[in-house]
């Protein structure tokens, strides 16, 4: 097909756009042959845009990282004009904020301009609306799959997406995910630890005093794929012993037949369950998300909560409004990434705001008995470490706040905490009154941790993504020829 067709004959045949795509961004690319022709087996034309140019743009990017010579407090000024000579002498000015409502249960509302990236442009408009169309960008399902690890690396390779490339470089050297040690460190040592830790009661099961409850199997999945939903055993010394699978309605344990496939369900029950809570809506779309916009809003840039805000909230809002247009609506990557129909997403971005217990300070959040003899012995670093690093991140907002002297409870300080309470309304932890001993405290330190060493934990997912048979989105269903131990090459690469 030509490049050339009209513009009218696009709109006019949306598969015209997947022809263009594939001839300008497949064809005429520098990929080789093999890369190619598994790109041309994807029918979703927006997953080649992403898989064939989205890498080097983040690669082109990390060439010239910032440092802390680009933040500078004369550079942070964003809803606020200088009103005089003095240090304090700020006005209000309006700043543009964009509201989006997902469910009946959450809305949000992202501030539209970052202190030191540009402001939401028209043209990042116009890409984010294209890309939710669903004539002109339909979301188009397939089940393909690498004929190997090796050949997916290489591949990997070749579209510039492997680790040490687009993708960061691991901290891992022995973390397969696939003997039954390497698939419990996920749990005990890895993303799944926040499942671990809120565990409400230790099991008299004797498949061990560990369980990670994931019954979700309700959300509606499209149908190539299988739906979610598992629940996973461990013992006390943290080995998994049985796996049950709410989709089948059966339980499996180590050995059995279906039980390499049991994982493979769990895992990607666990990665998706995680990142669209605890990652996306919990750190970035909560936390991070309201902590740039009140501290914008509420708080002049001389006062000495935003200055030690704005450096942990550096390009937040840029991160955040491309978290949203990339990974929040219908027919985002998300959604064309994981199983489920758009109000299966719905009611899992429902779930996740509802249950969100982020604000809540780290050490505050309880765990069982069982988990808290691991944390005595040292062998559950999540919470023992966890608990250590928040300590010291509070003792440094206090000294921090200390210093700071009237302008810690004057009002522009309580205008911002009782923003970020009325933001916390509605969640599983409502911030308390500013009156709360620590309020400001630990409010401040839970910022700083969650978008610090939490996010890492969370975000940090290079290990799970970087082959098709470690974990990922979704599973193909048996009947339609789904491999059940192995992501498929359309979800595994967006």
């Amino acid at each position: 097909m030509s490049a050339c067709l009209p513009l009218s004959s696009i709109l006019c045949c949306p598969r015209a756009v997947d022809c263009l795509v594939e001839k300008v961004l497949v064809d005429n690319s520098d990929l080789s042959e093999e890369t190619k022709e598994y790109v041309s087996l994807i029918s979703d034309a927006l997953t080649q845009v992403v898989i064939t140019a989205g890498p080097k743009g983040v690669m082109f990017s990390n060439e010239t990282p910032k440092t802390n010579r680009d933040v500078r407090t004369e550079d942070v000024n964003l809803g606020w004009a200088k009103s005089g000579s003095e240090w304090n002498d700020w006005k209000q000015k309006k700043v543009k904020q964009i509201k989006h409502t997902i469910t009946d249960n959450w809305s949000t509302v992202i501030v539209g301009e970052d202190d030191f990236f540009s402001k939401y442009s028209c043209i990042e408009k116009l890409t984010g609306v294209a890309m939710r169309n669903r004539f002109l960008l339909p979301l188009e399902d397939s089940l393909h799959y690498f004929e190997s690890n090796k050949v997916a690396s290489r591949v990997m390779t070749d579209l510039k997406c492997n680790e040490g490339q687009a993708q960061p470089t691991s901290y891992n050297t022995d973390f397969n995910m696939l003997t039954d040690e390497s698939f419990s460190r996920i749990f005990f040592q890895g993303i799944g630890c926040p499942l671990i830790a809120k565990q409400e009661q230790v099991s008299d099961s004797w498949f061990g005093p560990h369980v990670v409850d994931m019954p979700i199997q309700h959300l509606p999945a499209r149908k190539l794929f299988k739906p979610y939903g598992a629940r996973i055993h461990f013992d006390a010394n943290q080995k998994v012993t049985a796996i049950y699978d709410y989709v089948e309605k059966a339980i499996f344990k180590p050995g059995q037949q279906g039980w390499e496939d049991a994982k493979m369900h769990a895992k990607v029950t666990a990665f998706t369950l995680l990142t669209a809570r605890e990652h996306l809506v919990w750190s970035h779309l909560t936390v991070s998300n309201d902590t740039s916009r009140e501290s914008t809003i509420h708080l002049p840039p001389s006062h000495p909560i935003r200055r030690l805000l704005t450096v942990f909230t550096y390009r937040a809002t840029e991160v955040n409004l491309e978290a949203f247009d990339t990974l929040v609506p219908r027919t985002s990557l998300l959604h064309r990434s994981c199983a489920l129909t758009w109000p299966g997403m719905k009611s899992l971005f429902d779930m996740a705001y509802t249950g969100c217990s982020a604000y809540k300070p780290f050490p505050e959040r309880k765990v069982t008995s069982a988990v808290q003899k691991m944390v005595d012995s040292g062998t559950f670093a999540y919470v023992s470490e966890g608990n250590e690093y928040y300590e010291i991140v509070r003792s440094f907002v206090r000294d921090w706040l200390s210093k700071a002297g009237n302008e810690v409870t004057d009002s522009f300080a309580t205008n911002f905490y009782y923003a970020m309470k009325e933001a916390s309304k509605g969640q599983a932890y409502t911030l308390p009154s500013m009156d709360e001993p620590d309020a400001m405290v630990n409010l401040l330190s839970t910022i700083i941790f969650t978008v610090t060493g939490y996010h890492e934990i969370m975000g940090h997912v290079v290990d799970y993504t970087i082959l098709p048979t470690r974990a990922g989105f979704r599973i193909g269903k048996k009947s339609v020829g789904g491999i059940q131990t192995q992501i498929d090459l359309q979800s595994f690469l967006n």
